[in-house]
């Protein structure tokens, strides 16, 4: 797989801070005055910053809804930032109560004495946003790991739900977990990811996600695979082999239906074939249960306009021959 594909764009995970969303109680009421536009200041100085994490500490208001969403934009601007958010007293947990408030959203649990305020879809987007930039910071990446963090991600990610504002929520915690992969170095993520589950967890966002969506969850199946221990693990059990299978086929279909299909999500699947096929077992399964979209022509203009699914391909095949 190519170097752009391994390293995959951070645009991938960087707009919902963008999206003008409103919560379901100013949405459901035409009478209601819509919420004021939060503002992004185009140039914040250090102290704005610490400011604004101080903010962070005033649940359900407007200072902090602004105080998150210019973080959340100017996370990538500010080196120091993901220590400070770490470091600083009770904002991981602060910011860990909009993702519980999204978990009651997604069970359906929505009433006024179970769920006093209603789910800010847009606060929850640029949580996730800096918790992006906490999992792959060289400062706060260990301790990130350490603290379990994945497991609060992995709720978000395990639904099918297919509306607007849950599939950014399910992309914006899948690119958690891929910030998590792009900073390691030493294999304790995969170690981690593998030992919590998460080839389950990417199951729901390939079924129902978004291309984006798709994009990233085979992102960190792929990456799982790169190693010989996350391979081993794929592989091991033939429900698990079978499962990863079966979505890699479910993505090809989704492929052979678009007029233009991404070839970035193509490239995607072919890698995943190949790093399956290394393995002895698993190379027996591919044979029998031959994904015949790769090899009938469906994708031949991918393949011609594509070198690294070209050369998956040629390297699928020989590994099936042999």
């Amino acid at each position: 797989m190519s170097e752009n594909m391994v390293n995959l764009p951070d645009s991938l995970y960087e707009d919902y801070s963008k999206l003008k969303l409103t919560s379901p109680s100013n949405a459901s009421s035409s009478s209601s005055a819509p919420p004021p536009r939060l503002s992004v200041v185009a140039h914040p100085t250090v102290e704005m910053i610490i400011q604004w994490v101080c903010d962070i500490h005033k649940p359900k208001s407007y200072m902090s809804d602004f105080a998150l969403h210019n973080l959340a934009y100017h996370r990538n601007d500010f080196e120091f930032l993901p220590s400070l958010l770490w470091e600083s007293k009770n904002t991981v947990y602060i910011m860990l109560q909009e993702v519980f408030e999204a978990y009651r959203h997604l069970a359906g649990h929505i009433s006024l004495r179970l769920f006093p305020h209603p789910l800010n879809p847009l606060r929850v987007y640029n949580v996730l946003l800096l918790f992006q930039s906490m999992a792959c910071h060289p400062d706060t990446s260990r301790q990130f790991l350490r603290a379990k963090m994945p497991n609060y991600f992995y709720p978000l990610m395990d639904t099918g739900l297919i509306d607007k504002r849950d599939e950014c929520m399910r992309l914006a915690a899948l690119g958690v977990i891929a910030h998590m992969l792009k900073a390691s170095e030493d294999g304790a993520v995969n170690r981690y990811l593998m030992e919590s589950g998460v080839v389950g967890f990417c199951v729901k966002p390939i079924e129902f996600g978004s291309t984006e969506t798709k994009k990233v969850a085979l992102y960190i199946l792929d990456k799982i695979m790169s190693t010989d221990q996350g391979l081993y693990y794929c592989c091991v059990l033939a429900d698990r082999f079978y499962v990863i299978d079966e979505l890699l086929k479910k993505v090809l279909f989704y492929l052979s239906n678009m007029v233009r299909p991404p070839s970035s999500l193509f490239s995607l699947v072919t890698g995943c074939y190949v790093k399956l096929s290394q393995n002895s077992r698993a190379r027996n399964g591919i044979r029998r249960y031959t994904p015949f979209l790769l090899f009938d022509g469906t994708f031949s203009r991918l393949y011609a306009e594509d070198p690294v699914a070209a050369n998956n391909r040629i390297q699928l095949l020989q590994n099936l021959d042999n």
